[in-house]
């Protein structure tokens, strides 16, 4: 079978749509009007001229230790029933990173559907798309009285404002960009069998909170309420979203959120009665090895090296002995020394999002560590990342 590999053509966007749905569902048409990503942002796979695979990267930032980690976000990993296990999935990947690369987005992250795939790629487990259902009737009211709330249309300026200020305490949250901001909201404008609302909360003339929420059905009220955004710039903001939202409680019965339940335990006083209503996992991928380590932020009590011996059989570049020096709330992941400690692509991409050093010690991935290896890494890495949107 010949294969072409290479930027989507123009006009082809209503085919990758229709890949799309029939990879994961839905019936939506297309919409000729909504903003597509450039062409070379998505990379396709052609058979006689026939549009059958396709792979997207957004443009995103990714905010780790308090910086802002250039990041290619892949979605739209799609192959055709007839076409599928000959290897075009993983070419398409392979094709992208070297994309990211050159665009200087030294991670990568995505929402798998299949874990090998994607593990074999270098990718692994960062963090958790979490939805927690929270009862109204726990969220304090009093914060609301703070704030003077106006509507607003889905795509106010405004909002990814709140959010934008918001996201770099947290880590794995997504400065989602221009593009994000402008197509979503016409996203959400298009559903319309959906009853969605937004609001943006002023405090002494600043805009310090926003909320985009819908109704879903109930099992004991009216409805239910859904946040897609709920952001504050600092805790009293984010407990007067809450607040907003809470004073629905007459008529509505629960909100769902994806805020991380560190954040919400500082404002809801009662977490034993919330319970996660989904939770869906989030890969990472370090697509420049040495440009993630300096670009992200480490905690400034922390100071040593390791040396480590990197695998990675996709991207060559990052492969090889290295030394990791941390000192003064940056790092550095310089080529030589003697790669004392293997550590594969993915094991990499684990510890870059704070995974459990011990747990991936005890698994026999890090080799040739010492004790205090083991205590710099998990003490260089702490994190608990969170990742608030879908795409």
């Amino acid at each position: 079978m010949d294969i072409s590999i290479e930027s989507i053509r123009e006009g082809d966007e209503e085919q990758r749509n229709d890949l799309r749905r029939q990879a994961f569902g839905g019936t939506e048409p297309f919409d000729a009007s909504l903003p597509t990503p450039d062409p070379d942002r998505t990379v396709a796979a052609y058979v006689a001229d026939g549009l059958v695979a396709t792979v997207v990267t957004h443009g995103f930032h990714m905010w780790w230790g308090g910086r802002s980690v250039p990041c290619g976000g892949v979605s739209g990993v799609v192959v055709r029933p007839e076409t599928r296990g000959q290897g075009i999935a993983k070419a398409l990947l392979r094709e992208s990173l070297d994309r990211m690369s050159a665009r200087g987005e030294v991670i990568s992250a995505l929402y798998p559907t299949t874990s090998t795939l994607y593990r074999s790629m270098g990718f692994e487990v960062g963090g958790y798309y979490q939805w927690r259902h929270l009862p109204l009737d726990l969220i304090p009211t009093g914060a609301d009285g703070t704030l003077s709330w106006r509507r607003v249309e889905f795509g106010d300026a405004a909002i990814a404002t709140v959010y934008e200020a918001m996201a770099p305490s947290i880590d794995g949250f997504l400065a989602p960009g221009e593009f994000w901001w402008r197509r979503v909201p016409r996203l959400w404008a298009n559903e319309s069998s959906t009853n969605r609302y937004a609001y943006v909360g002023s405090r002494g003339g600043e805009d310090v909170a926003a909320v985009v929420y819908k109704y879903k059905p109930s099992d004991d009220r009216l409805y239910d309420l859904v946040a897609d955004v709920l952001a504050g710039i600092d805790g009293d903001a984010v407990s007067a979203a809450l607040a907003f939202l809470a004073a629905n409680g007459t008529t509505a019965g629960h909100v769902e959120t994806t805020l991380p339940t560190s954040l919400l335990t500082q404002h809801v006083p009662h977490m034993q009665h919330t319970k996660a209503t989904g939770d869906w996992p989030w890969m990472l991928r370090l697509v420049d090895a040495p440009g993630a380590i300096a670009a992200r932020g480490f905690p400034t009590s922390v100071r040593g090296r390791v040396e480590l011996d990197i695998v990675d059989d996709v991207i060559p570049a990052n492969a090889g002995a290295h030394v990791l020096e941390v000192e003064g709330g940056t790092a550095s992941l310089i080529r030589g020394g003697h790669g004392r400690v293997p550590v594969t692509a993915s094991d990499l991409a684990a510890l870059y999002a704070g995974a459990d050093v011990r747990a991936i010690d005890s698994a026999g991935r890090l080799a040739g560590a010492s004790p205090s290896d083991l205590d710099l890494l998990a003490a260089a890495f702490v994190s608990t990342p969170a990742m608030p949107f879908f795409f």
